[in-house]
């Protein structure tokens, strides 16, 4: 068969991207109706994170397709958030109790992976494409005609990159967005490990000490996900015995309490990733090409809401489809609609991280006294701001 006779696919949505945000999007189009291919470079699903906080907004938004209960049954919850300095000085202390009884959730701690599984088995068979990503694409006039890097070509009605920080079709679409290293490398890892190390089992810790920070919960009834944060130069070359290493000495020396979280992990499972955001873009679309997720608004992780986000966009673009169709006129909703929330998300995560490493004595003596006089309801009213859906 020739090029020019080459059978063309058509699909509603054609989505770049299997994570948690390309994935949701595609559940929540395919129970509206739609017609939804979703193309994954890698190979199989990745689970790259470790694990990952799902909050009161993501899990609002799974209700509207009945994927909530699911999701809270293969979770720990977290009923609680707590901070201290590496002396042991409390610096905050926040009950969620309060959250779940207006939002109807605690904040679930799930292995990223499962979550991934979850929502890729909640999809019909075949939607996922692997180890292809789109190569290029033009306007038709039904929509948009799109060469995969397999050769296969499909038209759709919508193109969204879903592909995450480093995103391939926001480089396409604008060239010129700007990622920012935070100046902070990180560890994560899962442990198995059954006795609690804190005597509040749904409790989810975070230790600031001079250049870095612990944090950690429960994620199962036999395992923890902790994450360990450092100042560090961008993209320094290491390997997984160094790591490990490095965080056992970081461990030895400013959290010694909790340190057979990281003696218990396997060198080879500790992921590292350097902690960037995206410098806020004006716009998330050209087109019929549109972007969610980390590809349209990646954030640091201060205040746990990257992958939430990206679910948030997901149902907010599946509801504009449903109100303006399969047209740009859907894209520009789903931005007004989402950009605001997610840019405030972004600004005030950045601005956090300011607070966690700081080495000098007086200034952490500062800071704790600030965090610890500032009213609860600020705080609360904060994570209000957070957990609403839609906004």
């Amino acid at each position: 068969m020739s090029e020019d006779q080459q059978e063309i696919k058509k699909v509603d949505v054609l989505i770049q991207g299997g994570g948690i945000g390309g994935l949701s999007l595609a559940a929540f189009l395919q129970r509206k109706g739609y017609v939804v291919e979703v193309v994954e470079r890698s190979l199989k699903l990745s689970e790259i994170g470790a694990g990952i906080w799902m909050a009161p907004n993501p899990l609002q938004a799974f209700k509207k397709i009945g994927l909530d209960e699911v999701i809270v049954k293969n979770s720990w919850p977290v009923n609680a958030i707590e901070v201290s300095d590496h002396k042991g000085r409390v610096i905050s202390h926040m009950n969620l109790e309060i959250f779940k009884k207006e939002f109807g959730y605690y904040t679930m701690a799930i292995y990223r992976g499962r979550l991934q599984q979850i929502l890729f088995d909640f999809l019909a068979p075949g939607t996922v494409i692997f180890g292809v990503k789109v190569h290029s694409w033009k306007q038709i006039s039904e929509g948009l005609e799109v060469q995969l890097s397999n050769g296969q070509k499909i038209q759709t009605k919508l193109l969204i990159g879903a592909d995450g920080l480093h995103s391939e079709i926001r480089e396409k679409l604008f060239p010129e967005s700007e990622k920012r290293y935070s100046g902070s490398s990180s560890y994560r890892a899962i442990v198995d490990l059954q006795e609690d190390i804190h005597p509040h089992g749904h409790l989810s810790r975070e230790i600031w000490a001079p250049g870095c920070r612990l944090g950690f919960s429960r994620i199962s009834a036999t395992s923890y996900y902790w994450y360990l944060t450092f100042d560090s130069v961008a993209s320094e070359k290491t390997s997984a015995v160094e790591n490990f290493k490095h965080a056992q000495s970081l461990a030895e020396k400013y959290f010694s309490k909790y340190k057979m979280l990281i003696e218990r992990a396997d060198p080879q499972s500790i992921i590292r990733t350097d902690i960037s955001d995206l410098k806020p873009l004006k716009d998330w679309r050209k087109g019929r090409v549109g972007l969610i997720g980390d590809a349209a608004h990646a954030t640091t992780p201060n205040l746990g809401q990257g992958g939430a986000q990206a679910v948030e966009d997901a149902g907010a673009l599946a509801e504009e489809i449903c109100s303006y169709g399969l047209t740009e006129q859907a894209l520009r909703s789903f931005i007004e609609r989402r950009q605001e929330k997610a840019r405030w998300i972004v600004n005030t995560s950045w601005s956090y991280r300011v607070f966690c490493h700081l080495r000098s004595p007086v200034s952490r003596s500062l800071r704790n006294i600030l965090f610890w006089v500032l009213p609860k309801a600020v705080t609360r009213q904060q994570l209000r701001k957070i957990y609403r859906l839609w906004n």
